[in-house]
């Protein structure tokens, strides 16, 4: 396996763990409602450790749940999470047709992630502290240039196609 598939199973992992803890509690809660303790005191899951790092670590574009960022998350949680699962079997197993959905989500990814740096500039919640966020979703920007890089299809030369 080369060491870009394992970057990518690895960085799946963890987009699956974020998708199916913190992105779920945006997709499940109300919109527009700020998202509080006493709120979600009693939910089964997440685990409460998750709460407790979503109440004093997240960004306050998804403290403060939008509908766009209620979409953002239900997208992670219910469409990307069985995707990231699907894509390390692949990935493990080098099957090719994993290539096509690869690319789009990748696309996917990269835009939608511009809404939180476009509302971390410009936004009502802005950041107080740029380079923090840039580091935490930057990477988030710079992986789908990693999946194209890793699953764009090759050109062939001719004595590949004559094989």
């Amino acid at each position: 396996m080369q060491s870009i598939d394992k970057i990518i199973i690895g960085t799946f992992l963890a987009f699956f763990i974020f998708a199916i803890t913190i992105d779920y509690i945006n997709s499940v809660a109300p919109v527009n409602e700020k998202i509080r303790n006493e709120n979600t005191s009693k939910w089964l899951w997440p685990p409460q450790a998750f709460f407790k790092l979503f109440y004093e670590n997240v960004d306050p574009v998804l403290f403060h749940n939008n509908s766009f960022v209620k979409y953002l998350t239900c997208l992670s949680s219910f469409l990307f999470a069985p995707f990231y699962v699907t894509a390390i079997y692949a990935i493990y197993h080098k099957h090719q047709w994993i290539r096509k959905p690869m690319i789009l989500f990748s696309l996917i990814l990269f835009f939608d992630l511009n809404y939180f740096f476009y509302q971390a500039l410009f936004g009502r919640e802005k950041m107080k502290n740029l380079f923090l966020f840039t580091l935490a979703y930057g990477y988030y920007q710079l992986f789908p240039l990693i999946l194209i890089y890793r699953f764009w299809p090759k050109k062939r030369s001719r004595t590949q196609l004559i094989e």
